[in-house]
This record gives structure tokens, C-alpha cells and sequence, in this order.
């Protein structure tokens, strides 16, 4: 039986995150300064609990058990979320489940996801394993990104697909497109039209029906030349990176070495400060140009952009330096050039990169946890000026 490339399954998990991220970007809310900021091991709003406002979380275990007048914004390593959010859920995590109201959208993005809740707007996600049960309903559309998934829950509209193994069994109200390697309706009515790409046939069992016309395409991305290019792309991407983290260690060597320091020493507050780092900098960004083209200075949002860029670039480097020095202080290595670091813990990292879904929430973390020990490093040192002047 043929199966999914590896190279197909990359452009998924690529394709979810970006639309993931993109998502955030697009609803994060405006008013984040004064949101309800929490940390730690364990982050908790307890049954009965009422928060009105916005509540940004980092931690080892985030549940979410009251009510959240507002949007929750988490990333950690267990994330829960039964009680009732009035607007968005953006959560990033190993393990997600959602069970409580939510009056926005829920945007996810972790290795193994729950959904069982009603949700009245969107729902994007993208995870190692995904289950949006009976119990749950999705107000508009479902994107979805996985290695296997099974939606139960009705779709009022559109659902837009990139998996390996994927199972409808609710109403999908629109259209069901995208590529998948196995597509199976078991019970689903789909409302419109079925448009797919797939190496296999649709299944249908159980009484499930198409009312529109059922569309499939056959892959053609494939053979060692599709091989080749990937790899050419990935030895493009480790050298650019890699570049620029030897003119960072060769400019900046003290302050590389603070910021791998600070992230091994607080890797929780560097996790959640480059998560509001990656969120909230394009909004301020797109606010910037928007009041600039009215009162003037809107190159300083569009400037804003290219700096973004370059710190998540940055961020990267530090992550992949301190997983270089680990390594080798795995090994016994005691004496080694910092590039040399630098250069295995940019390969290890970037090699992870390749592997489907997993590869991408391991990048993703290694951007946002570099972002934000950069920083700590850069306020503190800001901090540390005034006080000796």
C-alpha cells in the first residue's frame, strides 16, 4: 500500500503552523498589557474562579478549570482547558485538552490534542495525534493538520485538511478539502463538495454520504528528485543559520553566552516571554503602520517586521548553542570551539525539523524559548545602566 512521503508530511505540519501562527497573529488581543500573566510548574485557575481578562500562561501544567472572561494564551507541558473562555483558546503544548465552552476560536498546537467542547468559531490545530469528539461542535471551519486524526463533531462549514490518517464520522456542513494519505467517512455527511489528493480512495462506511462531487487527486511530488530538493533546502537552511551564529559568537560572545546561561537557568520565563514575543510583535507592528499612515513614521512598523525576523532567527542560534554545549558535556567533551557547539546543536535541531509534526513544535519552541532568553538578557542589562549611572 503506498503510503505518504516524508517530504508530503513536512509540508502538512508546515502548513498547519502556519496557519496556526498565522492565526494568532491575526486575534491575539490588543489590549495585552494588561493581561493576567502566570508562570511556574504548575499554573492553576481553580473551579469557581472568575479572571476578566486576558490570561497569558507558561508552565509545566496549565489548568484551566474556572472562567476566563477573556482569551487564554498558553504553552507548556500539559495544558487543560474545561472551564467556560469567552473568546479565544491559543494553546501550545505535548498534551491539550479542551473541554469548556469557548465563545471565540481555538488555535492548537501539540502532540496529542482533545477536543470535547462546544466552540463557536474556528478551530485550528496541529498535533502528533488529534480527536475532536461527539461531544464537542464547530461554529465555522475546521483546519486541521495531523498525523492521525478522528473529527466526531459537527462542522457548520468548511473543513480543510493536511494528514497522514484521518476519520470524519459528524456533519460537515461545506466543503471537505486537502491532502491526506488515508481518508475514511465513517457515518460523516459531507454538505458539499469533497476535493481531495491522496495516494488511496476515500472509504466510505456506515452510511456516509457526499451530497456534492467527490474530486481526487494523485500526488506527483515524488522520486529521488523531490528527495535531492529537500535536502538541498535543508543544507541551505542550516547554513544560513549557522552563519549567522558564528557572527553572533564572533561580535557577541559574552552576551551568547549569558543568553544560553539564562535560558538553561529559567527556561519557563524564556518559553513564555518569546510566546508573547512571537504573538504580539506583528500586531504592534500592523498598529504602528496603521497609525503611521494617518500622523506619519508608518517605516517604523514595517521596520518592526525584519527585527521580529532577526530575533526569532536569534533566538534559534542561542537554542541551538545550548543543546551543542549539552551534548557535548554528554559526551565528555571538555575542551571544544563554541562554533564547534554551535554547529551540532544546529544540526541536531534542524535534523529534529525533519521529522513530521513533532520536528515542527520542536522548531517552534527552539525560536520562542532563544527569543525570550535574549530577552531577559537584553532588559536586564538595560535595568542594570540606569542603576550604575
Amino acid at each position: 500500500m503506498a503510503v505518504m512521503t516524508r517530504r508530503q508530511r513536512r509540508w502538512f505540519a508546515a502548513l498547519g503552523g502556519s496557519v496556526v501562527v498565522g492565526a494568532l497573529f491575526a486575534w491575539l488581543p490588543l489590549q495585552a498589557a494588561a493581561a493576567d500573566l502566570r508562570q511556574g510548574p504548575r499554573v492553576t485557575v481553580g473551579t469557581g474562579q472568575t479572571i476578566n481578562d486576558d490570561i497569558y500562561a507558561a508552565g509545566g501544567t496549565i489548568s484551566i478549570d474556572g472562567n476566563v472572561n477573556g482569551s487564554v494564551i498558553a504553552a507548556g507541558g500539559t495544558i487543560t482547558v474545561s472551564g467556560t473562555v469567552t473568546r479565544d483558546v491559543m494553546v501550545a503544548g505535548g498534551t491539550i485538552n479542551v473541554t469548556g465552552k469557548v465563545g471565540g476560536s481555538v488555535r492548537a498546537v501539540g502532540g496529542n490534542l482533545t477536543l470535547n467542547g462546544p466552540v463557536e468559531q474556528d478551530v485550528v490545530v496541529t498535533g502528533g495525534t488529534v480527536d475532536i469528539a461527539s461531544g464537542g461542535t464547530i461554529g465555522r471551519d475546521l483546519v486541521i493538520a495531523s498525523g492521525t486524526a478522528t473529527v466526531a463533531a459537527p462542522v457548520a462549514r468548511r473543513v480543510t485538511m493536511g494528514s497522514g490518517d484521518l476519520t470524519l464520522r459528524g456533519r460537515v456542513g461545506g466543503d471537505v478539502r486537502g491532502r491526506v494519505d488515508h481518508l475514511r467517512l465513517d457515518g460523516a455527511q459531507i454538505g458539499g463538495n469533497l476535493d481531495y489528493t491522496s495516494d488511496n480512495s476515500v472509504v466510505l462506511t456506515n452510511g456516509a454520504r457526499v451530497a456534492g462531487t467527490t474530486t481526487r487527486h494523485t500526488p506527483t511530488d515524488r522520486g529521488p528528485r523531490g528527495a535531492a530538493d529537500g535536502f538541498l533546502r535543508w543544507l541551505r537552511g542550516l547554513i544560513g543559520i549557522f552563519a549567522l551564529g558564528v557572527l553572533l559568537l564572533l561580535l557577541l560572545p559574552r552576551f551568547s553566552t549569558r543568553s544560553i546561561d539564562t535560558l538553561r537557568a529559567e527556561p519557563w520565563a524564556s518559553l513564555g516571554i518569546g510566546a508573547a514575543i512571537l504573538v504580539v510583535t506583528p500586531i504592534v507592528a500592523l498598529i504602528v503602520f496603521i497609525v503611521g499612515l494617518l500622523v506619519g513614521g508608518w517605516w517604523l512598523g514595517l521596520l518592526l517586521v525584519p527585527l521580529w525576523i532577526l530575533a526569532l532567527a536569534i533566538g534559534y542560534v542561542v537554542s541551538g548553542f545550548l543543546l551543542g554545549r549539552l551534548i557535548f558535556a554528554r559526551l565528555g567533551w571538555g575542551r571544544y570551539h563554541d562554533v564547534l557547539a554551535l554547529l551540532g546543536g544546529l544540526f541536531v535541531l534542524t535534523v529534529v525539523g525533519l521529522v513530521p509534526l513533532i520536528g515542527w513544535l520542536v522548531s517552534l519552541a527552539a525560536f520562542v524559548a532563544g527569543a525570550g532568553a535574549v530577552a531577559l538578557v537584553v532588559s536586564r542589562r538595560a535595568q542594570v545602566r540606569p542603576a550604575a549611572a
